[in-house]
């Protein structure tokens, strides 16, 4: 036992266009304990839509985190990484009940190729088949081999070491999903609002929308006539509180909340009319999760409980209370680390590189 727990886990690692987070959990996947954690926000124009532009910036930056972390001290060079949801593709199929097992690679490629809009040659794959109830379903994930690549020779160039690649919304089901009821994950990011359905703690289906947060930015400087840096300040400070500005950035910001409600009903419908279920929750994810009164609105308008996830339930952050961090830490979104922590929680699991997708094993 003392051996396991003086195992070093690898570290989680979420690389978006704007930030890059890092997460080091030890323990148990029951009972973890955070380590270290660190947060940079990277320059425009180093990430751009998951795709590298500029490797030497963003090895500065990387390597800046992982050796001064705002938290703790990162103590191994493993990890476990996940690419924007918006380069990863996600199906999810039901097997023919007479498929026999030695047949199942083959109805796998068949799939690949029919969903995928790339050749098997220019993609990282992987799948597993899983139970549901009477049948066998499999979850097929693919990413382009090119744009992954690019990450592994940044991480060969810091000398770490990478052992998964898992898909996004899987880690952000790991973190922040508690409960076996269907749940619906929104999570708002800056160009996207990426939507995952789990049920009994399984993803049964994952898909992007094109309106988010800088959406919501542009609509608000083009409604109200100002700039977008103004626009931005007002979207982060009002948002849908509608006693303020006599109620004028809460009227505009409505417009485009209310395409994602539409968007929630229409999974609500199909969930309804396929299995007869009822998304029980709505748990918000994302930075763009963090407009003010936007669980209040959501809530009122989908009759049903909508809240920003709470990453930390899961955890002990005794380390968050230590002198030399306490005001620090009572300035963080633990949102913006639930899909990095959903990452390391993985490493705590026995075998982590065999433990659900991995793209890169």
């Amino acid at each position: 036992m003392l051996l396991k727990f003086l195992k070093k886990p690898a570290f989680g690692l979420d690389i978006s266009d704007y930030s890059i987070e890092a997460v080091l959990l030890r323990g148990s996947f029951e009972h973890s304990k955070l380590l270290a954690m660190g947060r940079v926000i990277l320059e425009p124009g180093i990430v751009e839509d998951g795709k590298i532009l500029n490797k030497k910036k963003l090895e500065s930056a990387l390597r800046t985190l992982v050796e001064k972390p705002k938290f703790g001290k990162m103590k191994t060079r493993k990890l476990i990484f996940a690419l924007p949801e918006s380069k990863s593709f996600i199906h999810i199929a039901e097997l023919p009940k007479n498929l026999k097992e030695k047949e199942e690679s083959e109805y796998i490629k068949y799939q690949t190729a029919q969903f995928f809009p790339f050749p098997l040659k220019e993609l990282y794959l992987d799948y597993k088949v899983r139970k549901r109830d009477n049948l066998k379903e499999i979850i097929l994930a693919a990413v382009p081999r090119d744009i992954v690549n690019d990450y592994l020779e940044v991480f060969k160039n810091l000398k770490l070491q990478p052992l998964c690649l898992e898909v996004e919304s899987i880690s952000l089901g790991r973190s922040l999903i508690d409960t076996k009821q269907p749940v619906l994950i929104a999570d708002i990011g800056a160009k996207t609002t990426n939507f995952s359905l789990f049920v009994e703690g399984a993803l049964r289906t994952s898909f992007a929308y094109g309106i988010a947060g800088n959406q919501f930015t542009k609509t608000l400087a083009e409604n109200l006539g100002i700039t977008i840096n103004k626009a931005e300040i007002l979207k982060k400070e009002i948002g849908l509180n509608p006693e303020l500005k006599e109620g004028k950035v809460f009227l505009v910001l409505q417009s485009d909340i209310q395409k994602i409600i539409w968007e929630i009903r229409k999974i609500e419908r199909y969930f309804q009319e396929k299995e007869q279920k009822e998304i029980k929750r709505v748990i918000l994810a994302g930075g763009s999760a963090l407009l003010p009164y936007l669980s209040e609105y959501l809530t009122q308008n989908l009759e049903k409980p909508v809240a920003i996830g709470d990453p930390w339930i899961k955890m002990n952050i005794d380390i968050l209370e230590k002198k030399e961090y306490f005001e620090k830490a009572l300035e963080l979104s633990p949102i913006l680390y639930a899909t990095c922590i959903g990452l390391a929680s993985r490493a705590l699991l026995k075998n982590p590189k065999t433990a659900g997708i991995n793209l890169i094993k």
